[in-house]
């Protein structure tokens, strides 16, 4: 499994505003009605968009925030956001905490995990009875035609192997003891200017650009440079969104 450099793409991460808008949690919301007072882990916080977003939204609230990142180039730029919160270098693979979490979400990221049922049994225990763990992430196999893939076929090879499909997601989940599931998914189709997808592509901040070595990159470059020579003026985009949440319920 190719690995993403961080490094790199902590310096133009925050760039694409499409990562950096989150809307209100309403599971947090949930875990205040019943408790007053609630620990939240980012697993795999990157920059700290999503705890950002949430901390703007709950600051009168009582909520331990934590964010934890395998990156320390994408924590420095979180930290950076002056958030009122903990943050952890450490993969999601030594995951241990010294307070149970009752909320742990982990957004466009599981695909990095080297060993992902490893990281599920530490998120499990790292839960307090009851608490929630939400997945939310790219489908692969759903959206062929994303523009990533289109320009960098390369790239939707290697995330097959990254990617685990939803049903064998759901699987290790219940293995790990996790119940009451809810799966969400979107599917969007849009059209966009292929000139605004050249400048996207040359910034190369989506993971499955930044893992590909220099090589196969520049195949794509030069795909999106023949079409545009060619009078192309745009293309169809699309992605499709997988998010589950589900329990944990100890007997």
């Amino acid at each position: 499994m190719l690995k993403t450099n961080y490094a790199k793409v902590s310096k133009v991460y925050d760039k694409n505003k499409g990562r950096t808008a989150f809307p209100i949690d309403k599971d947090i919301e949930e875990l205040l009605s019943r408790k007053e007072e609630i620990t939240v882990l980012d697993l795999a916080c990157g920059t700290g968009n999503w705890l950002y977003c949430q901390q703007s939204q709950f600051s009168d609230k009582k909520i331990k925030w934590i964010g934890m990142d395998a990156s320390e180039d994408m924590l420095e730029h979180a930290k950076e956001k002056g958030l009122d919160a903990e943050f952890i270098h450490s993969t999601a693979e030594n995951l241990k905490l010294d307070t149970k979490c009752d909320l742990i979400v982990c957004n466009f990221a599981f695909h990095h995990f080297e060993d992902k049922k490893k990281a599920l049994t530490n998120i499990f225990s790292t839960l307090n009875e009851n608490g929630i763990f939400k997945y939310r992430n790219v489908e692969p196999e759903c959206m062929k035609d994303w523009w990533v893939y289109k320009y960098c076929p390369e790239s939707y090879c290697e995330d097959l192997h990254r990617f685990w499909p939803k049903e064998l997601l759901c699987y290790e989940l219940a293995k790990s003891g996790f119940g009451k599931f809810s799966i969400k998914r979107e599917y969007f189709e849009t059209y966009k200017e292929i000139e605004k997808l050249y400048e996207n592509y040359k910034l190369r901040d989506a993971s499955q650009l930044a893992m590909m070595d220099d090589k196969i990159y520049q195949k794509g470059i030069k795909r999106i440079e023949r079409e545009i020579a060619d009078g192309v003026k745009e293309y169809k985009d699309v992605v499709a969104f997988l998010e589950i949440k589900c329990e944990k319920a100890e007997h």
